[in-house]
């Protein structure tokens, strides 16, 4: 009888014993679990580490981008408006050599010295300023112009000032007395 309560004991601390035993063992697969977790965990921190490092470079070769685009637009702009004043420049002096080549031809049509221009110089100043490489000229347009303002030679100058510094305003090429174009 006395066996039998020290029997039930011994039972009940093997049967603690496996239950350690069990225990144990699933806490040493959670730990081994929790381990391999831990060591992707780590790598993934170092690759993300790494990406940080990558997208820092990019954050400052963007920022250089940036700052060096700021100044190629400006220096652009710049460049532009120079070249656009250099354009109207050599539009002006286009505008100068056609009319003095027009002067020129004028002057030497009137070939009587009258100061003004008869029907045969008129014909003569209209077949040279055909000639006249730069210009444009509406012949007919060219021939009333000179017949309403008296044919003078200064009336004649005055036309031609006049519609070539107007340069067109807006009106079609077939409304314009002279149309510049392009040597």
């Amino acid at each position: 009888m006395a066996l039998a309560p020290y029997a039930w004991y011994q039972q009940t601390k093997l049967t603690d014993i496996k239950a350690l035993k069990d225990t144990h063992e699933a806490l040493h697969r959670e730990v081994e679990t929790l381990q391999a977790e831990n060591n992707r965990l780590r790598k993934n921190v170092d690759e993300l580490g790494g990406t940080v490092g990558r997208l820092g470079d990019i954050e400052d070769a963007l920022d250089t981008i940036t700052q060096t685009q700021g100044q190629s637009v400006e220096a652009f702009k710049q460049q532009v408006e120079e070249n656009r004043q250099i354009l109207e420049q050599m539009q002006k002096n286009l505008k100068a050599n056609v009319l003095q080549n027009l002067f020129s031809v004028v002057m030497n049509c009137d070939q009587d010295g009258d100061m003004t221009i008869d029907d045969d110089e008129l014909e003569d100043v209209i077949e040279k300023m055909d000639n006249i490489k730069g210009v444009k000229v509406n012949k007919d347009l060219f021939r009333q112009a000179i017949i309403q303002q008296g044919r003078s030679l200064d009336a004649i100058m005055g036309i031609v000032r006049h519609l070539i510094a107007e340069g067109g305003d807006g009106r079609p090429e077939e409304e314009q007395i002279f149309v510049l174009t392009e040597m």
